[in-house]
């Protein structure tokens, strides 16, 4: 997937950034939410077949931890439906888990969490 990373000049492959602090700083538009649900997207997807994904996130202490518990929900979510099916009932109680850190991802950062459930 070397298509994820950004290369610079020399070569060498540098790590994508996510910055949680874009709407605090004012800097949030249409682009930028764009690039991070990109963003987000590859790292659960890092996340789903057991790899560390290659980037860095910025933000306060709150804001990782918000954004954390979001993806890791998101990650268990998408799990019980590949195991249970998406109408059991652990899929819909992971999806009910899910949401909630997704509401306090949005809550502590401002910014809308990029994936529908």
């Amino acid at each position: 997937m070397l298509e994820d990373y950004v290369m610079e000049n020399n070569g060498e492959i540098q790590k994508q950034v996510i910055d949680l602090g874009l709407r605090r700083n004012g800097t949030l538009d249409e682009n930028a939410y764009t690039q991070m649900g990109a963003q987000l997207g590859y790292a659960l997807k890092q996340i789903l077949v057991g790899v560390e994904p290659f980037l860095d996130v910025r933000g306060t202490t709150g804001e990782i931890a918000a954004l954390s518990a979001a993806l890791g929900m998101e990650k268990r979510h998408l799990e019980d439906i590949i195991k249970y099916g998406a109408n059991s009932p652990q899929a819909r109680r992971s999806l009910g888990t899910t949401d909630q850190a997704a509401s306090r991802f949005q809550k502590v950062t401002g910014i809308p969490w990029p994936f529908s459930s």
